[in-house]
Order: C-alpha cells, then sequence, then structure tokens
C-alpha cells in the first residue's frame, strides 16, 4: 500500500477512495484501532500521502479480483513490476474484464 501510494504521488495521481481486504488496517487508518509499533511508521506516510477527504473502506478480496491476482503473482516476483491493463499478467486478465463488469470473483481456499 505505502509504495503504491507513492507510485501515485510521484504520478500525479489523486486518490479518492481506497479499499482494503484487510480490515485490521481499516479500522488504524481511519483510527478506530492504534496500530502495532512495528507498522505504526508505516502507516503515518500512508496518511502523509493522501489528503483528509479519502475515504478508506473494507472489502472482501472477491471484491476486487484484480488486486487479488497482482498480490498473488507479486509473490512469484523479484523486485518491484508495474503494469497498465495492456500489460497485465495473463493470470490476471480474467479478473481485470470481471471486475470491469461488477462482476463477483472467488479463489478457492
Amino acid at each position: 500500500m505505502q509504495l503504491g501510494l507513492r507510485l501515485c504521488t510521484e504520478r500525479g495521481l489523486s486518490i479518492s477512495s481506497m479499499e482494503l481486504d484487510s480490515l485490521f488496517i481499516v479500522n488504524c487508518f481511519n483510527d478506530m484501532w492504534d496500530p502495532p509499533w512495528a507498522i505504526e511508521y508505516i502507516l503515518r506516510d500512508c496518511k502523509n500521502l493522501i489528503s483528509s477527504n479519502v475515504t478508506i473502506s473494507h472489502v472482501f478480496r472477491e471484491g476486487n479480483g484484480l488486486a487479488d491476482r497482482l498480490a498473488a503473482h507479486g509473490h512469484s516476483c523479484q523486485g518491484i513490476a508495474t503494469f497498465d491493463r495492456d500489460s497485465l499478467p495473463s493470470i490476471c486478465f480474467a479478473a481485470y474484464q470481471a471486475d470491469l463488469l461488477g462482476q463477483p470473483q472467488y479463489r478457492p481456499p
């Protein structure tokens, strides 16, 4: 999340809302829970990278299949990679299309 926010800032992209599949992080971001000290500085940096009117909400991973597939793909990569819709890894393309159509996606446990 921190790296993504930094990339958006560097590219001049503004963020109006963020959906995270970690309810814990959402609640820490929204000052409902205190974050563990080990990640407090990361959350503080993330908050500094967005405006105060950005909405941060929880979504189950099935609600954003593309993000879930990209995260799974990232575990098999080394280094940092960025993608746009024309350069998505092949395992992500179906999830991208389903997200565009608003179709829920399910991942086997």
